[in-house]
């Protein structure tokens, strides 16, 4: 394999399914990386390798971060991009290769192409790609998770779930480019969206990370723990409550919303409150400062 693939070890896996998200332009509110987050420490998935960064990123726009460590020295620590892998113990459960990284800014289809080499090293079957975007719904509802795919039969293992085809036509991002370089290797593919509340943009949303958690486990026949994620849904739904209360014009949005999205009118001109999302997110910033 390439130099540009950093392989720690060499796990044996089957029948495998490779979960894939990326910060950035696809991760609104953190909510897709923070669901495989929370995925491979549930599950006690192991790291086995991963992508340098060199040649991927612009350092000036996705920079290194530097950490003191407890020895008082210093490191930097690079845009990462981690392939975890999980050992089914169950026949009815397929082995999984997870893919958290950072969105690159250069080299798509070099990148797409290194995440295929994995994919066919570990015997990957099919993809699940991982997003997260913005959109008209309100809080005040259950957590929207849309799932896609092109394929007309995703096999007996996964034949327990019915997805629609995609009709998104527009500018596009990794979860795409990966789908598009897995295909040209035989390996179908599925898509999982979350849709996080427009007017919370500037907030992590727990809410969402666990409605994508809950829908991976059931297209993968998996199961992990939520209890975490569950209580900080419940709080943060009680922060911005909380927060609307003291927010007039807050509160008559979320209610034009939650009419529009109760009647399942579609809106496709309906201007951005942007004062009333600064107002939102700089409320929430704060009460997490004062909390921690």
């Amino acid at each position: 394999m390439s130099d540009q693939l950093l392989i720690a070890e060499q796990p044996e896996l089957q029948n495998t399914l490779m979960i894939c998200a990326w910060s950035g332009w696809s991760d609104a509110g953190e909510s897709a990386t923070r669901a495989l987050h929370h995925m491979t420490q549930e599950l006690g998935a192991e790291k086995f390798a991963e992508i340098d960064a060199e040649d991927f990123y612009i350092f000036t726009e996705e920079r290194p971060v530097v950490e003191n460590s407890v020895d008082g020295g210093r490191r930097l620590v690079w845009p990462k991009n981690g392939f975890f892998y999980h050992k089914s113990e169950t026949e009815d459960s397929p082995d999984i290769v997870f893919l958290i990284g950072n969105e690159p800014h250069l080299k798509w289809r070099t990148y797409t192409s290194l995440v295929a080499d994995v994919a066919n090293a570990m015997n990957v079957e099919m993809l699940v790609t991982v997003g997260a975007l913005l959109d008209e719904v309100p809080h005040t509802r259950s957590a929207v998770v849309m799932s896609t795919t092109i394929h007309d039969d995703l096999g007996p293992k996964y034949g327990h779930v019915e997805y629609s085809r995609p009709n998104y036509e527009g500018p596009s991002g990794m979860t795409s480019a990966t789908i598009e370089a897995l295909a040209q290797r035989g390996i179908k593919s599925v898509s999982i969206w979350g849709h996080a509340p427009r007017y919370l943009q500037g907030a992590q949303n727990p809410a969402i990370t666990l409605a994508i958690v809950e829908e991976i486990q059931k297209f993968a026949n998996i199961s992990v723990g939520t209890s975490g994620l569950e209580r900080e849904a419940e709080d943060f739904s009680t922060r911005v409550d909380y927060a609307l209360r003291n927010t007039p014009k807050a509160v008559e949005y979320v209610r034009n919303l939650e009419e529009r999205y109760d009647s399942e009118l579609v809106v496709a001109d309906d201007p951005e409150p942007t004062a009333m999302i600064d107002e939102l997110d700089e409320f929430l910033r704060t009460r997490n400062t004062d909390e921690n």
